[in-house]
């Protein structure tokens, strides 16, 4: 179901930043999937963009983007590590930190991964609008 609004997609850059704060990448809503950290709903509770669209693997994408920015930290931060504690290297302190990284990143960026997937699926598959009889 896509209603009237939604048949004007927003710009690219202004999907993708909604989905990056965790807003509907269609309307901006800021209550769009989510209920909880965890929980979320079926559709935007605002225009009702559906979460999944009929494509049964959507979670994999959300997943991929969960995954570049935890590497992108874990890279970024064992880059930081070596370059401050030349050339004594505090190996043990480097990977410890890392370590809580890997595990802390993918549970603080899980809604906002999903929605920024939700924005990058829009943007590769725009919504059709659907005729009912």
């Amino acid at each position: 179901m896509v209603s009237e609004k939604q048949s004007v997609r927003p710009k690219l850059w202004k999907m993708l930043l909604r989905g990056a704060v965790r807003r509907c990448p269609m309307c901006g809503d800021r209550k769009a999937y989510f209920t909880g950290w965890f929980a979320k709903t079926e559709s935007c509770r605002r225009c009702g963009t559906p979460w999944r669209r009929g494509d049964v693997g959507f979670e994999l994408g959300a997943i991929t983007v969960t995954s570049i920015l935890t590497l992108g930290v874990i890279v970024v931060g064992v880059a930081a590590g070596l370059i401050l504690t030349a050339p004594d290297f505090a190996v043990i302190e480097i990977i410890v930190g890392l370590v809580v990284v890997a595990v802390l990143m993918p549970i603080l960026v899980y809604p906002s991964s999903y929605t920024l997937w939700q924005a990058c699926d829009l943007v590769m598959r725009p919504p059709q609008e659907t005729s009912e009889p």
